[in-house]
C-alpha cells in the first residue's frame, strides 16, 4: 500500500460485526484481561466459550488494524468475509474482482489451519479441514486466475519438504500445495513462487507451547520484520 497504493482484496473467515465492541470490553489488550472482562460480562459462559470469543475480538480487532494501516499508507482495502474451502463461494469471489476490476494482478494465498495429532489420534474430518484450506482454494485460483497475472505467492510450510512430528496433514497439504505452483508456473506469464516458511515469532501460527517445543529442539523463529522483507 505504501510504494504503489494499491487495491487490496483481503479474504478471511472471520466476520466483521458491524456494531461495535462493549464499553466493557474497550481499551481491553492482554489475552487474561480479555477473558475476564468477558466473564465478568457473561457468567453463564462456559469456559470454551469465553477462549473462542476472546480469540474471534482479538482477531476482528487485528482486521480493523490492519485496514486501517493501509488506508493509513495511501492504499484501498476490502475485507471479504469468506472460507476458501467452499470452492463455489470462493470461485465467484474471484470472477467478481475480475468483473469489478477488470484484472488481478497479484495474488497472496496464505490460509492455513493445524489441527496437530499423531496419526492414529487423527479423524478424517479433522485432516479434511486442514488439508482442504491449503489446497481447494490453491484449485481454484489455479483454475481461475487469468494468464497475465504477474505473480502468485503460496504460503506453503517446511513441513512439507521434512515433515513434522503430528503433521502429517498438514505436511500433505503443503507438499500438494508446491506441486500445484510448479504446474501453474508452466501456465501463467508471471511469477510463482511457493515459499517453504519455517514458524514465525509473534505471529501466526506458533503458540506459546509449540515456541517452547522449538527453543527445546534449537529451533529458531523468523522474525517479523525480517520474514516481511
Amino acid at each position: 500500500a505504501r510504494r504503489y497504493g494499491c487495491q487490496l482484496e483481503l479474504v478471511g473467515r472471520s466476520p466483521l460485526p458491524k456494531n461495535g465492541e462493549d464499553v466493557a470490553l474497550a481499551g481491553v489488550t492482554e489475552t487474561k484481561a480479555l477473558r475476564q472482562a468477558l466473564i465478568r460480562l457473561h457468567p453463564d459462559w462456559k469456559p470454551a466459550e469465553v477462549e473462542k470469543q476472546a480469540a474471534h475480538l482479538q482477531s476482528v480487532r487485528e482486521i480493523r488494524q490492519t485496514l486501517a494501516a493501509i488506508e493509513a499508507a495511501g492504499g484501498r482495502a476490502s475485507y471479504n468475509a469468506l472460507d476458501v474451502r467452499d470452492i463455489e463461494v470462493f470461485g465467484a469471489f474471484i470472477e467478481d474482482i475480475y468483473r469489478r476490476h477488470g484484472r488481478l494482478d497479484g495474488v497472496i494465498h496464505g490460509a492455513g489451519v493445524v489441527e496437530d495429532k499423531l496419526l492414529r489420534h487423527k479423524t478424517p474430518e479433522s485432516f479434511q479441514r486442514v488439508f482442504d484450506t491449503k489446497v481447494r482454494g490453491a484449485l481454484m485460483l489455479y483454475k481461475l486466475i487469468r494468464d497475465d497475472v504477474r505473480f502468485v505467492v503460496f504460503f506453503s510450510s517446511v513441513a512439507g519438504a521434512f515433515g513434522n512430528k503430528g503433521q502429517v496433514d498438514y505436511a500433505t497439504a503443503n507438499d500438494v500445495l508446491d506441486k500445484i505452483a510448479h504446474a501453474l508456473q508452466g501456465r501463467i506469464k508471471g511469477r510463482v513462487l511457493s515459499v517453504n516458511w519455517g514458524p514465525w515469532a509473534g505471529t501466526g501460527m506458533v503458540s506459546p507451547e509449540l515456541e517452547r517445543e522449538y527453543a527445546r529442539k534449537g529451533i529458531g523463529l523468523i522474525p517479523l520484520d525480517e520474514g516481511v522483507d
